[in-house]
């Protein structure tokens, strides 16, 4: 059994993102918050729990990163994240399919 695989954390909060595979596939959203391999999306995957003494609540259920890709508004393609290191030694994230950087 693997344990303690570290990720790299190219999504990160307020991305916009495109869910591609599962039930919720192409519902399109902005990331909440990461939470190790689990992302929170804004208004997707929300669901109601019976709570004693307050009825129905509604909570938001991660998905795994691996299920969601980064989202390209302007060409609306879901793309890949690079992580680049440019020639003063600042990473920055890059979109694969467009070149375009991401911050």
């Amino acid at each position: 059994m693997v344990c303690c695989i570290a990720t790299i954390k190219k999504l990160k909060k307020s991305d916009p993102v495109i869910v591609i595979s599962g039930k919720l596939k192409g519902a399109v959203s902005v990331v909440e918050s990461v939470d190790g391999d689990m992302v929170y999306l804004k208004d997707v995957n929300v669901v109601k729990k019976a709570v004693k003494g307050q009825g129905f609540v509604k909570k938001t259920l991660p998905l795994h990163h691996s299920n969601v890709a980064y989202y390209l508004s302007d060409t609306k393609q879901a793309t890949k994240i690079a992580v680049e290191v440019q020639k003063d030694g600042k990473k920055v994230r890059k979109a694969k399919k467009t070149g375009k950087i991401i911050d």
